[in-house]
């Protein structure tokens, strides 16, 4: 049977994260209509549809740029003292609202990845000349694009995974269907399990090659990522491992990873073609880039992290690193581990460095292959124009060169905060971000109003900032 869509509705996937829009939009009949059938009906136009999911994965609000600037935002990477927007300095000082446009644009782009997907997967039978192998694939990769979203967004909304002994802290709603009906917060436990579930059916059915878009690889690699986050270090380093072994990939000469065409190290990335593909769109607005207007950075890097850079002489990350006015009081930290405002580049989210980093900790962690971890940071280091970690270098030692270069490798993609939550959950309950303790209210991301007024059965995160 056909239904009525709204054509707007649809092409726009106006369903948000948490809830979509109210029945008062709905109720009005735009001029211009499409049944089902005619918007996704054919193999194109339902690949049209599910481009249109990496197209919101790869906003600049979204995996683009902002959830990487926020990430290293709320942690220790960054210095704030040439912030003026005032959504930026709310997450630096940990006093974020309900009125924020970041946390706003965040779900709503993350929530476009999720809706379109489910569309995509609840109506695929209707595809009329659709091979098996493309359905299986098309609904693999809608899998794996709506546990990415659902992963990195728990992030920000919730604790971390552990900070209660059974996860039954709140997350985020889980989005598995298409509709714009009100879904309660889930807890933090249940949505790493649908995560762990859409990445693993999606890593089982998904091609090892896909011309740029999701892979088995990639659903692996992103595995890795979720039970590292959970401090489940056994599987962390089977996926891990598994791709770095076995998916072709070479770690890139160069510690340069963000570049147009990308790496051989590259597992998964969003791909920038030309200057109207440009998928780094939102690097152009953070510190990752210096703003247009002025030739400066709108945020700085934190002395902390240009600290790190320096403790090794020689080493080649510090050149990510300059040093503006040095000596003088308004001396200041830039940033160019990214291309300057005028190039497109790639932006890696899965990348052998990360996952190499990921197996040497999990290693050591479970007292195995050990030799293997320390060969894993030596060509790490060695890459940085660095000596090879020691041949004698004990568990602990091991985990703690992991964690020095996580700090510089993944500065600016998004791994700070949370890899610092992942500590203190771990080992180190006392832990501070600058100055804060770990599982402060500031740290976690206040619901946004439109979302608490539009789903009353959302519960908001507690008031208050950080001591």
């Amino acid at each position: 049977m056909k239904q009525l869509l709204y054509k707007y509705f649809i092409i726009s996937a106006i369903a948000l994260f948490f809830t979509a829009c109210g029945d008062s939009y709905l109720a009005i009949p735009p001029e211009d209509n499409l049944t089902l059938e005619e918007f996704m009906g054919t193999p194109e136009k339902a690949q049209q549809l599910l481009n249109s999911s990496y197209n919101a994965l790869r906003s600049g609000n979204f995996m683009g740029g902002q959830m990487q600037f926020m990430s290293d935002l709320m942690s220790d990477n960054i210095n704030g003292d040439l912030i003026t927007n005032g959504d930026w300095l709310a997450h630096y000082t940990r006093t974020t609202d309900i009125f924020l446009g970041t946390t706003r644009t965040m779900i709503h782009d993350g929530g476009k990845v999720a809706a379109r997907v489910n569309q995509l997967i609840e109506n695929i039978d209707i595809v009329q000349g659709l091979s098996e192998t493309d359905r299986s694939r098309m609904i693999a990769e809608g899998k794996f694009l709506r546990a990415l979203a659902h992963f990195e967004m728990v992030r920000f909304f919730g604790q971390p995974y552990g900070y209660t002994t059974n996860n039954t802290h709140p997350g985020i709603s889980i989005r598995t269907t298409y509709g714009n009906d009100t879904v309660p917060r889930s807890t933090v436990h249940q949505v790493y399990q649908q995560v762990i579930q859409d990445f693993t059916e999606a890593m089982n059915d998904l091609p090892v090659s896909n011309n740029g878009y999701a892979t088995s690889w990639a659903a692996k690699g992103y595995l890795a990522k979720v039970y590292f986050q959970m401090n489940d270090f056994t599987n962390a380093y089977a996926m891990a491992n598994d791709v770095i072994e076995n998916g072709g990939f070479m770690l890139a000469d160069s510690i340069d990873r963000f570049k147009t065409g990308g790496t051989t190290e590259n597992v998964f990335a969003l791909l920038s073609t030309d200057f109207y593909n440009d998928n780094s769109g939102g690097y152009f607005y953070n510190i990752y880039r210096p703003d247009p207007s002025t030739g400066f950075p709108q945020a700085i890097a934190s002395k902390d992290v240009w600290n790190a850079s320096l403790l090794n002489p020689g080493d080649y990350r510090n050149k990510w690193f300059a040093i503006n006015n040095e000596g003088e009081d308004n001396e200041f930290v830039t940033v160019a581990k990214f291309p300057v405002v005028e190039v497109e580049f790639n932006v890696p989210l899965v990348h052998l460095t990360g996952l190499k980093l990921i197996r040497a900790e999990s290693a050591a962690e479970e007292s195995q292959n050990l030799d293997q971890a320390r060969q894993d940071i030596s060509d790490i280091r060695q890459r940085a124009n660095l000596s090879a970690l020691s041949a004698s270098a004990n568990e602990a030692s091991i985990i703690a060169a992991a964690r020095f270069e996580r700090r510089l490798e993944l500065f600016g993609e998004g791994n700070r905060l949370h890899e610092m939550k992942r500590i203190a959950v771990r080992n180190q309950p006392d832990l501070r971000i600058r100055g804060a303790i770990w599982d402060c209210p500031g740290l976690v991301c206040q619901l946004p109003s439109n979302e608490l007024q539009g789903n009353p059965s959302l519960t908001p995160n507690p008031a208050g900032g950080c001591d």
